[in-house]
């Protein structure tokens, strides 16, 4: 059995992979709701993005805000992270899927295009596009 371990063999092993991109979505969550503990949002999202071949939920959490003057924190985002091939086809699943679901204003979506972090938003019944990430 011979064994190449030089720069190039290793080359050709990449050279036909698509690469795989990374989305994630920011749900606002009102600061008086608890998230759900059954992540029923996130299974459904799950569930559409599968059967359109648009991407994969690969996990989901929640982000808190910083602690207040009495170490208090609350919930100010459900996140939902995506892995795709396809960053269009995703986008606009995840833009159609999510205002289904009714998803408050304010929700993001956010991916890289040509090295730059750009977000989708929502507000309305309205979606803003290539909005830079600040």
């Amino acid at each position: 059995m011979v064994t190449h371990t030089d720069d190039q063999s290793l080359d050709t092993a990449f050279i036909n992979r698509t690469p795989t991109l990374f989305v994630y979505v920011k749900i606002p969550v009102n600061p008086h709701h608890r998230a759900d503990p059954f992540h029923q949002r996130e299974n459904e999202l799950a569930l559409i993005l599968q059967n359109q071949d648009a991407g994969s939920v690969i996990g989901w959490g929640e982000s808190v805000s910083d602690a207040g003057h009495d170490g208090t924190q609350h919930l100010m985002h459900q996140r939902i992270d995506i892995t795709t091939i396809n960053l269009d086809i995703t986008r606009h699943a995840l833009r159609t899927a999510l205002t289904q679901l009714a998803v408050p204003p304010g929700t993001e979506i956010h991916y890289t295009e040509a090295e730059t972090m750009l977000m989708d938003v929502y507000s309305r019944d309205d979606w803003r596009l290539h909005v830079p990430c600040l």
